[in-house]
């Protein structure tokens, strides 16, 4: 099936859209002549055309060298949206054509420049009309398209939702129902108790002062014929569902933006539900390290020691650093459970924002060639991933006198020593990266065909990676 279905203003009319450049179908005149200017760059923006076999639409791919991975389709995804609502159209058809063309990605940037958080709006923002965009020819690539931008947009609303309704339960109870569509083995381990007698104290530690108790959860990918001592990847994500830095409380301006400090565990979650679909030749696990960060009696204190599962005592020097703590003894189980491959995301450092801005996430991992792959399968789908060091030398600046390690590294080099912490719990022969996606993930000023709210960053990514491992 080649068509999708978005949102729009009330029309009726039909609409041609043309990709300059790209579309191989005859054309009337005027259209030829307009799509040649605009081609040749003597006009810019979109053209709006009626001729006399009806009405057509006008676009153009952007070129800039920082799109890649197909980022210039989706960004033209979003622009044919916009053009085609403005044109009030009721049903657009999009003739595009050539080797050059990228139909999966135009239809994903269709579907997330469509998505909008604004089930919660009253009145008349909640109930926009409907429109169909068709791609003649590309049933294939709409429907790889479709369940790719579902997903991400999957965890751009989980990420939205606001903390009184996403908690470490009722995400659990959300991961629960992909896991059931899918057929994945899931297992949950929820509540202080069970933890505990499990082994996670780290997230225990986070978690016990939350309104909701914390959780881990499990979601298992078997394909049918997996090679006996093969690679098994990993998918670790951080689940923070609300983060107010704990005891070593946040300021309070934009802290409502911690809502978003899930974001890791929702896109690999998104993320194993597409590979679930793909079925790929090796093993995926997920796992979702889900907790509140809260102020209580009960919460951890700046000072507290404990003994994490690999059997590390970490010190806690600021409970605001709460994530590396959720993420340690999920690491280790996680190569416990027979993981060749292992990638955590997390949103974890302002460090890393501060390095890299806030569209491109940082990329650390002690296995060259497998940083190399991870690097590679980001800009395949259009997510900058940049390597950055786990700089030996840094790793004093985590010791502590009184523990093994320490759960902050000082002022400078936050990303880097974040990230030197989480080795600490990865067996030197697992392939293991770290991705801090505190920048891309959250962007509540809108970016590229992303809508105010949060953006799914990292699941075409983990998607990517799983694709070129098996």
């Amino acid at each position: 099936m080649h068509d999708l279905t978005l949102t729009s203003v009330a029309g009726k009319s039909e609409l041609t859209v043309v990709v300059v450049g790209h579309c191989a179908a005859r054309l009337p005149r005027l259209v030829e002549v307009q799509a040649a200017r605009l081609a040749k760059g003597e006009v810019s923006g979109q053209l709006n055309l009626v001729a006399s076999e009806g009405r057509y639409l006008l676009v153009k791919l952007a070129e800039k060298p920082w799109l890649i991975g197909g980022e210039a389709w989706r960004l033209l995804g979003r622009d044919i949206i916009e053009g085609v609502r403005a044109a009030k159209a009721a049903v657009a058809t999009v003739l595009v054509e050539g080797k050059a063309a990228e139909p999966q990605a135009l239809a994903e940037g269709l579907l997330l420049a469509d998505y909008r958080f604004n089930t919660m709006r009253s009145g008349k923002e909640g109930k926009r009309a409907q429109i169909t965009v068709r791609l003649p020819g590309h049933a294939a690539a709409v429907e790889a398209g479709r369940t790719m931008a579902s997903a991400q947009n999957l965890a751009r609303e989980l990420a939205d939702l606001p903390p009184n309704l996403l908690n470490p339960t009722t995400f659990a109870a959300r991961a629960k129902k992909v896991a059931m569509g899918l057929g994945l083995r899931l297992k949950i381990t929820s509540g202080v108790r069970a933890l505990t007698k499990a082994g996670f104290p780290g997230l225990v530690q986070v978690g016990k002062a939350g309104s909701a108790e914390p959780a881990l959860v499990e979601l298992h990918y078997e394909p049918k014929r997996a090679k006996k001592g093969a690679t098994r990847l990993a998918l670790v994500g951080k689940g923070i569902t609300f983060d107010s830095g704990g005891i070593s409380i946040k300021p309070g301006d934009k802290m409502w933006e911690m809502k978003g400090d899930m974001s890791g565990a929702a896109a690999v979650l998104a993320a194993i539900s597409v590979i679930a679909r793909q079925k790929p030749g090796i093993p995926v696990s997920a796992y979702l390290c889900l907790a509140e960060n809260m102020p209580d009696r009960n919460a951890m204190r700046p000072g507290d020691i404990y003994q994490a599962r690999n059997g590390k005592f970490i010190h806690v020097d600021n409970t605001d650093a709460e994530g590396r703590l959720v993420l340690s003894d999920v690491l280790t189980y996680a190569c416990e459970q027979g993981a060749t491959h292992l990638v955590d995301v997390a949103t974890l450092t302002g460090a890393c924002v501060v390095a890299l801005g806030d569209k491109i996430a940082g990329l650390m991992s002690r296995h060259e060639a497998f940083a190399q792959l991870v690097r590679a399968a980001g800009q395949e789908v259009g997510e900058e991933l940049w390597p950055l060091p786990l700089y030996g030398e840094y790793r004093g600046q985590i010791d502590h006198p009184h523990a093994d390690i320490n759960n902050t590294g000082g002022r400078y080099g936050g990303a880097l020593t974040a990230g030197l912490f989480l080795g600490e719990f990865v067996p030197e022969n697992v392939k293991w990266a770290h991705l801090d996606i505190a920048g891309p993930a959250i962007h509540t000023g809108g970016w590229r065909y992303y809508a105010k709210g949060m953006t799914g960053f990292a699941t075409r990514s983990l998607v990517a990676i799983a694709r070129k491992l098996g």
